[in-house]
């Protein structure tokens, strides 16, 4: 680990400024700190490393959408005897005798299980499934207490009329920052005054990157734009129903969709008038179908102190109970896929990363 935490307890800005002091050009450098929400000063080197390094063999898009994710991988699962659960609410791991042996729906019925693995995340994981008498026995909340979510965000959702060759629509995603101020700046500067410029502004063109999709709508196209959105500034309507949180709710999320729209103008202007629909989500939506208490987008905060913790790993004190998802190893799909096989090598004690490589 010696070599890891060299890295991984300095910023991402202690290490890049340590090689140029350029600050346009680590400005440039540090331009994929959206991809995990933390600015150069406050993210852990590895953190940016692992994505800049992800992106070195360029992207990929899943042909027919990311639906096609979970029609390719339900087959697999079914054969072993899998089945893949929706509109199924657990109310919380069941433990008898300080073992996880199911899990209680909401409508009450027990599912047994030889074992219980958790993908919601250890903040959700902790407060929400499991009783205060299992939190407090194992002191769990003691490790809530050192780590923190990360950030939220709004996702303006945008459907178009015209397919994406005939509306000009690139293939690449669009950063977009402001011009004058670092990256720890902007996002200082906003999230002491949302009218303030947007830190970053993430543009994406799912519609283009798509070669099956001209077959599936012709003529249409969809545009997503991200952006940081502190959750507190939604916190006075927590407990409203989703679609149904009032007019000046609705008016806060025009605001803020009206400016992204300028944002893609800048960019795009041809596809001015071509808007036929647009919604945005906001951290209460985020919270609403992922369950994140704070509307957070990638899990815990990717800060050096973050991967000092023993704790993030899939074994749970909680016998037969284990943890996976973008909390065990990094947000982002490959990190998500990577803490699936660890969870699964530590529940099997078999060493399925030696066996991938060695295939």
């Amino acid at each position: 680990t010696k070599p890891f935490f060299k890295y991984s307890d300095k910023t991402t800005y202690e290490v890049i400024s340590s090689l140029t002091q350029n600050e346009e050009w680590i400005k440039v450098l540090t331009g994929q700190y959206g991809d995990y929400g933390l600015p150069p000063k406050e993210s852990s080197f590895f953190m940016h490393t692992t994505v800049a390094k992800h992106y070195f063999g360029g992207g990929s898009f899943p042909i027919g959408g990311s639906s096609q994710i979970v029609k390719t991988i339900d087959p697999v699962i079914e054969k072993s005897g899998g089945t893949i659960v929706i509109n199924a609410e657990v109310e919380e791991v069941h433990v008898v005798n300080n073992k996880a042996c199911g899990v209680r729906m909401a409508d009450g019925r027990i599912i047994n299980s030889d074992h219980v693995i958790s993908g919601a995340g250890l903040i959700t994981t902790y407060e929400k499934l499991l009783s205060k008498d299992i939190v407090n026995k194992y002191r769990l909340r003691d490790q809530l207490n050192k780590v923190k979510p990360s950030a939220a965000h709004a996702c303006l959702y945008i459907g178009l009329e015209g397919g994406p060759d005939e509306l000009e629509l690139p293939k690449t995603n669009l950063w977009i920052y402001p011009k004058d101020t670092d990256h720890d700046t902007s996002v200082k500067n906003y999230l002491e005054d949302i009218d303030a410029e947007f830190p970053v502004v993430y543009v994406s063109f799912p519609a283009a990157k798509d070669p099956d999709w001209p077959n599936r709508y012709p003529g249409k196209s969809t545009i997503d734009i991200i952006t940081i959105l502190p959750y507190d500034i939604f916190e006075s309507w927590d407990g409203s129903k989703w679609m149904k949180r009032g007019e000046s709710y609705e008016d806060l999320k025009e605001k803020i969709s009206q400016r992204l729209l300028e944002k893609l103008y800048e960019q795009l202007p041809q596809v001015k008038g071509k808007i036929v629909h647009y919604e945005l989500s906001s951290p209460l939506t985020t919270k609403h179908f992922m369950n994140y208490s704070k509307g957070e987008i990638y899990g815990l905060d990717h800060n050096p102190e973050r991967f000092r913790q023993k704790f993030l790993v899939p074994r749970t004190p909680i016998k037969n109970f284990y943890l996976t998802g973008q909390d065990i190893v990094t947000a982002g799909v490959g990190g998500a896929l990577f803490a699936g096989l660890l969870t699964t090598s530590a529940l099997t004690g078999k060493n399925f990363m030696k066996k991938i490589v060695g295939s």
